[in-house]
């Protein structure tokens, strides 16, 4: 992943082609030791996963779309898990061939041709913690 710093804490990021979206991202995000921000971006994708969380049963159901596809939005933020490692919670609509949408949590893009992300840094660190009885890892905020 290809990054600027722009100064006054945002960064422009450019994920190669073939690399893994979220975790070219993460890799990013630990290397600069960023635990708190928000991003939006746009790209493209060979292949992607997206899911949408049933909280009767406490577990996604995930769908796979080969590609082409384009990410036409992408946003997220950023936040510290038990392990202290970065975590991005991020969201994403796809356009198919046939430029219907879906659209859902994202768990998975590999990147093909390019991925373009702002990226804004917060001060200090923002923690997600699971919460059982949501049976997802939630901001723990005072």
């Amino acid at each position: 992943m290809d990054a600027r710093d722009m100064g006054d804490s945002f960064w422009l990021l450019k994920a190669r082609p073939g690399e893994e979206l979220l975790e070219a991202l993460t890799a990013f995000l630990a290397e600069k030791r960023i635990y708190a921000g928000f991003l939006t971006g746009i790209g493209a994708a060979r292949e992607a996963e997206i899911g949408h969380f049933d909280p009767r049963e406490k577990s996604y159901h995930k769908e796979v779309y080969p590609g082409p596809v384009e990410i036409v939005s992408l946003n997220g933020n950023i936040a510290r898990v038990e392990d202290g490692r970065p975590f991005v919670h991020a969201h994403a609509v796809l356009s198919l061939k046939d430029m219907s949408t879906r659209a859902g949590h994202l768990f998975r893009a590999v990147v093909d041709p390019t991925c373009e992300i702002v990226l804004r840094a917060l001060p200090g660190t923002v923690e997600r913690r699971m919460v059982a009885e949501v049976g997802l890892k939630l901001w723990q905020l005072p």
